[in-house]
């Protein structure tokens, strides 16, 4: 019986999820018939081309080109049907060519104006994507990190949720980058300890690539002291993957902290920076939070099975 509740309350949860998008194919689909039926009735003449071609830009509201080439292929059979079903004596038949034959080519500039535009949509939208991707390791990048920072620390305020993030550096980036000898070498091992990174967080949590050898983390739903382990776990996962694919000693440092109430993005990413030179000045290959969080040895448990994967 709990099964089948819950199976009905999610199909009803996708309906009306999806509902406005199928209420506005529904509302342009009646729009159009109604507009039809009117010219059935009335002598509309090369006036129905304007709601046709109305309808026709309607079809911006929803996404894809599949819907608009419809909306026009009903109006131009309707056009067509109105033609056909005009009685002579009401007009001439020139007059009625004429008439049907603007309206017709009103409607299929309306559909090229709009498939032009929806093309031009899905380019920007393309194009906006790229921006925010890091091209060397296929992550996010910094203007990504510095937009979804601020937008999730208005959520967690106003929610009252915990949120944490690192700040992770490569050690040594630039004798590491010298002993490369090629640059492709150096954006390899990038790439590599970009994937080591993300296998050992939630689906939840955020990776981003914030500069050449900086990375960031975004934790929701997690206090400091367990985004230290998490970090912890990195640190010592990368570590252990480098030293099999590299000749060269390659280790990170991080920093970490947490959303206090008075912070905003600027405070937040400081006193990471902070914790973030604490490990550097300390010789490298460490976590180090502000405030400062004793380190628990959990290393028989991943740090990323201690929090819950469904926040």
């Amino acid at each position: 019986m709990r099964s089948h509740i819950l199976s009905v309350a999610s199909a009803l949860k996708l309906f009306f999820r999806d509902l406005p998008v199928q209420a506005n194919y529904v509302i342009i689909l009646f729009a159009t018939f109604f507009i039809f039926f009117i010219d059935m009735q009335l002598p509309l003449g090369i006036a129905a081309a304007v709601p046709f071609a109305l309808v026709v830009f309607a079809t911006l509201w929803v996404s894809g080109a599949q819907f608009t080439i419809l909306i026009s292929v009903l109006g131009v059979i309707f056009t067509l049907t109105k033609f056909f079903l005009t009685p002579v004596i009401i007009t001439t038949m020139e007059a009625v060519i004429i008439n049907r034959g603007l309206t017709l080519m009103l409607i299929v500039c309306a559909a090229i104006m709009v498939l032009k535009l929806k093309k031009a949509n899905i380019d920007i939208s393309a194009l906006t994507n790229q921006t925010l991707i890091d091209p060397t390791t296929g992550y996010k990048n910094r203007q990504a990190f510095e937009t979804e920072l601020e937008t999730e620390i208005v959520r967690c305020k106003r929610y009252e949720r915990n949120l944490s993030i690192a700040i992770i550096d490569i050690d040594l980036f630039k004798l590491f980058s010298d002993h490369s000898n090629r640059f492709g070498s150096s954006n390899n091992s990038i790439k590599t300890i970009a994937q080591e990174i993300t296998a050992n967080i939630r689906t939840s949590d955020i990776f981003y690539r914030i500069d050449i050898n900086v990375f960031a983390i975004s934790f929701p739903e997690t206090d400091l002291a367990k985004a230290k382990e998490v970090c912890e776990a990195i640190r010592k996962k990368v570590s252990a993957r480098m030293d099999a694919i590299s000749e060269n000693k390659i280790t990170i440092s991080i920093g970490v902290a947490m959303l206090d109430n008075n912070d905003n993005q600027m405070s937040l990413c400081k006193r990471t920076e902070e914790a973030l030179f604490i490990s550097k000045r300390s010789g490298g290959n460490l976590v180090c939070t502000l405030p400062e969080v004793a380190s628990k040895d959990k290393s028989q448990v991943a740090a990323i099975l201690t929090r819950s994967r469904s926040d």
